[in-house]
């Protein structure tokens, strides 16, 4: 817990020491948003916002899939012992596949 208020407290500190880059974009594009009216800049910071709400949750979500699987396939494999490779397949001491076809048993 204390690791993670750190690093949420380091990037608060390095958001708030670079504002500038926070909108960096063409010139062409910065320049015609700064010229809106305060009412138009505050639809164009929702229209942001709008389109960066599913793309967050969407990382979320695969993030949050990825944690539930690695979680799940620990237990599993916790019960099921060790893993054999498939007829044919050799595999390495460090478990890296060295080649496929087939075995020399076979032939």
């Amino acid at each position: 817990m204390k690791r993670l208020l750190k690093i949420g407290a380091a990037m608060a500190a390095t958001l708030a020491a670079a504002p500038r880059a926070l909108a960096q974009g063409c010139a062409m594009c910065y320049a015609d948003a700064a010229a809106q009216s305060p009412r138009a800049r505050h639809q164009l910071d929702l229209a942001i916002l709008t389109l960066l709400v599913p793309s967050v949750l969407m990382f979320a979500g695969v993030l949050v899939a990825a944690f539930r699987r690695r979680e799940r396939n620990a237990a599993e494999g916790e019960e099921l012992g060790p893993i054999t490779p498939a007829p044919g397949i050799s595999i390495s001491a460090k478990g890296r596949r060295l080649a496929a076809g087939p075995s020399p048993e076979s032939v």
